[in-house]
């Protein structure tokens, strides 16, 4: 049995990351959220009336593949934030797979960052229900 080298484990697992990419993005621009009954209902938000920091995602990726940018962002403004940060720490991730790994990788992997983003992920969810937004 062949050993596979890290460069072809990178590539396999590249294309399977921007063939799982490219399926959630078929599906968000096929499905409509708000008309399809496939689509996952936030539990939390069942449970309590509140809204959790990720309530809108799916109408935001639906909108956002139709071209209509704002109207996605005023689904979740948090997805200004995450969206970044996300593109960020995945090509970081792609690029120390791929066995590079310099100054910049190193200050996106900071944990102050991490620390940072999940701090402001919990602000939205208390703003967004204090305001209703």
């Amino acid at each position: 049995m062949m050993r596979q080298s890290a460069s072809m484990k990178t590539s396999k697992w590249g294309l399977v990351l921007l063939l799982a990419i490219g399926a959630v993005a078929i599906m968000a621009c096929l499905f409509d959220p708000m008309k399809n009954i496939f689509s996952p209902q936030c539990q939390f938000r069942l449970l309590t009336g509140w809204s959790c920091p990720g309530c809108g995602v799916q109408r935001a990726f639906h909108a956002f593949t139709h071209g209509r940018i704002a109207e996605a962002l005023s689904y979740n403004y948090f997805l200004v934030v995450s969206i970044p940060y996300a593109l960020a720490v995945l090509v970081a991730w792609a690029m120390k797979l791929r066995g590079h790994y310099n100054r910049v990788i190193a200050e996106i992997e900071h944990p102050r960052y991490a620390k940072l983003f999940v701090g402001l992920f919990f602000v939205w969810w208390v703003v967004r229900n204090i305001y209703q937004i």
